[in-house]
């Protein structure tokens, strides 16, 4: 089953957990490219999700640059992901 609703990863998770309960399913697979593997796999275990990372072989960032700004956009919302949760939970 796929989530295709959400805009946001913490809105992914949250749709995606809706889903398992409706379900009954205990476990996910998180694909998703392997520079964002970090943030998905934190939040899928705030929402108490038992989750399994399976990183894209391929991205489409492909040029350094862009990967270097994919990655640090990345890291500023993963710090940014972890300072709300100090918050929020």
């Amino acid at each position: 089953m796929l989530e295709e609703k959400s805009t946001i990863t913490q809105e992914n998770i949250e749709n995606a957990k809706k889903i398992m309960d409706d379900n009954c399913y205990n476990t996910a697979i998180i694909v998703s490219d392997p520079l964002h593997m970090k943030k998905a796999m934190l939040m899928t275990d705030d929402y108490g999700i038992k989750a399994y990372s399976s990183p894209t072989p391929t991205s489409r960032y492909i040029t350094v640059k862009s990967k270097v700004l994919f990655l640090a956009r990345e890291e500023f919302f993963y710090i940014g992901y972890r300072v709300y949760r100090i918050f929020d939970l």
